[in-house]
């Protein structure tokens, strides 16, 4: 089977008059590692020696460069940031359990420093790079505060937005869901391939990527509901999906499992 884990990234610098302006927080990034190695070494645990011969492991980001509603930029991909973090901590993991670096997907050769997979498809919001003038549209109605991004996510602006031709959060649940589908496909042909085998996706993004994808088809809930009153997604939170030997997929919201069907 495979585990797809869909992950927000780690908390970044939001000094604007910092040199590390975009990038993780360093305690951020030692949170990080030590989490995936936790993750890892549990998993180790749990399959035990035979078993975990049979894992492999791939790690993926998206290459967002941050850039704020007012027109700031960073070039630090914090996702890319994140992953590598993750790649880190798992590295670590696969040294102290015995594991073969080989079963890590994103460096097999020995020697090779191993990297995530940098993807589009993962970016938060495609409005900051390619719709400016709408971008300023929100800012000249709502500010650049809460007001700019509660407009955005409950699409207040639609007409407009349309107008513009802007992605809004049902086309980022849109893209985020047809994205998870090709990960599922892949794990698919991975697995006609390498019978008999396990796989982890592990795919860093965004809070305005993951967020319109749980809310739309994981809760359920419509375009002027919020899904930080229900199920936050916190930094290095996200959601975890699991593919069964028969391709059928569930993840879990709070205490209840939900069915999700990746290939529409």
């Amino acid at each position: 089977g495979t585990v797809i884990i869909i992950q927000r990234n780690a908390k970044d610098d939001r000094d604007k008059s910092s040199e590390s302006f975009g990038a993780i927080l360093p305690e951020q990034a030692e949170k990080t590692e030590q989490g995936a190695k936790k993750f890892f070494d549990a998993i180790f645990s749990e399959l035990g020696p035979e078993e975990t011969k049979k894992l492999d492991v791939m790690v993926l980001a998206g290459d967002t460069t941050l850039t704020m509603e007012t027109g700031q930029r960073s070039e630090h991909k914090r996702a890319v940031e994140t992953a590598q973090k993750v790649i880190d901590g798992a590295l670590a993991s696969f040294e102290e359990n015995g594991v073969d670096r080989s079963q890590f997907l994103n460096a097999q050769e020995e020697g090779t420093i191993a990297k995530p997979f940098e993807v589009s498809e993962l970016i938060d919001l495609r409005m900051m790079e390619e719709s400016p003038e709408f971008v300023q549209y929100l800012v000249d109605k709502y500010g650049t505060g809460k007001d700019f991004w509660v407009a955005y996510e409950a699409d207040l602006e639609k007409a407009t937005r349309e107008e513009m031709g802007v992605e809004g959060p049902n086309d980022i649940a849109e893209r985020i869901k047809h994205f998870i589908g090709i990960l599922a496909q892949t794990a698919k042909e991975h697995h006609t391939s390498n019978p008999d085998r396990r796989l982890i996706i592990w795919a860093n993004s965004h809070y305005d990527s993951i967020s319109p994808y749980v809310k739309a088809h994981v809760a359920k809930l419509e375009s002027n509901e919020f899904l930080n009153t229900y199920c936050p997604v916190d930094h290095l939170a996200g959601i975890t999906i699991t593919i069964d030997k028969d391709g059928n997929a569930t993840t879990k919201l709070g205490d209840e499992i939900v069915e999700l069907n990746l290939s529409e």
